[in-house]
């Protein structure tokens, strides 16, 4: 159990989605459900009594409701994390969204407890991306030469490949069986990535990435 448990609130208006990420944090120890709002008013007025939540909805209830008015109250509410369930084909959204202060996506293939991590990531870390969504966003990244820095345009092709599954908390060992490659050549890549980082080991390296994928 985390140390302090999540405050939760679901904002949209698709019972589906609702009772889904009802169903999926019910009897959860980490996850706190405070509120359901249908409306950015009733959002606001949550959010300004509970300044640590995280609030979870769907990328069309984002769109629905207005851009123009989710930005400033991310602005005013800083210690407010704002997550999102997107479908495939919505991935050419991240992008704007990120720039608006989004933290957190899930996506089609995220099961219950993937969310509940993903949760406990952004709470933690500040950011959180389902294996499939930030697999595609990675390889957009890389192909499309974005990186604004020089530790970003420095990773290798194979190190984005292995930073990605550190990300998403898989040991050396794992990596290696996923890659088919031997675990002294992932750790010796392990070892480069901290180098290009500036860190000194795993822990580090995870909160720094956020600046990665989250900074542009």
């Amino acid at each position: 159990m985390t140390e302090t448990f999540i405050e939760l609130i679901i904002a949209d208006d698709s019972n589906i989605v609702i009772e889904c990420i009802r169903h999926w944090i019910n009897d959860s120890p980490e996850v706190k459900l405070i509120g359901v709002v249908h409306e950015i008013g009733g959002l606001k007025s949550l959010i300004e009594i509970h300044e640590s939540a995280i609030v979870l909805s769907s990328l069309h209830w984002i769109l629905k409701q207005g851009k123009a008015k989710i930005s400033p109250m991310v602005c005013k509410y800083p210690k407010v994390s704002y997550a999102l369930c997107i479908h495939s084909n919505d991935y050419n959204s991240i992008q704007g969204l990120l720039e608006m202060g989004i933290k957190g996506f899930f996506g089609d293939e995220s099961t219950r407890e993937e969310m509940i991590k993903g949760l406990c990531d952004i709470k933690i870390h500040n950011y959180y991306m389902a294996s499939e969504i930030l697999a595609e966003f990675m390889e957009i990244k890389y192909k499309g030469n974005s990186f604004n820095n020089l530790e970003k345009a420095y990773l290798t092709k194979r190190e984005i490949e292995i930073l990605e599954l550190i990300l998403h908390g898989k040991s050396s060992k794992s990596i290696a069986r996923s890659l088919n490659i031997s675990k002294r050549t992932v750790d010796g890549h392990r070892a480069h990535i901290n180098i290009k980082f500036g860190v000194k080991n795993a822990a580090q390296l995870y909160k720094k990435a956020g600046s990665y994928l989250f900074t542009f």
